[in-house]
């Protein structure tokens, strides 16, 4: 059993992580609401406080990859169609003359798709005004980061 005096190894850490000189302006993630597209412009904090794309905010690389899934539309309108198109085809056999199963596998192949697409879709991800966003801040004052958008 320790003494009191004896220092363990968690009281050594601890005291060295109080010693380290962490940024005091650092705030948890913030929820902000979309007021302009062009430039993007967010405001915080009951709408006091406006953060504009490029001056005080700045947007992720992920969240600009994700805006730009399926940005020309191919997705959202042509693999339905095509995909409800292949669940319907007959297709019987030229000796016999019974059902083809290939149908059901076409019918499969064809589900997968849709579930393919509509996984990339609830990645797409496009802006409106009096959209939520989740903004974190920058080491330095003032600066902001967009991280997603609150669904």
């Amino acid at each position: 059993m320790l003494n009191k005096k004896e220092e363990t190894i968690i009281d050594v850490l601890k005291k060295e992580f109080l010693k380290r000189n962490n940024p005091k302006d650092l705030k948890a993630a913030i929820i902000g609401k979309i007021v302009e597209l062009s430039p993007l412009t967010l405001q915080i904090a009951d709408g006091n406080i406006l953060l504009t794309e490029g001056v005080e905010l700045e947007i992720s690389q992920w969240f600009r990859f994700r805006c730009n899934i399926d940005s020309t539309g191919v997705l959202s309108l042509g693999v339905l169609d095509d995909t409800n198109n292949a669940k319907s085809i007959q297709e019987t056999h030229s000796y016999t003359n019974s059902a083809c199963q290939m149908p059901s596998a076409i019918s499969s192949l064809a589900s997968a798709i849709l579930g393919l697409r509509d996984e990339l879709l609830k990645l797409k991800c496009v802006l409106q005004i009096g959209d939520f966003v989740v903004i974190n801040s920058l080491e330095e004052t003032n600066r902001y980061i967009l991280i997603d958008k609150v669904l």
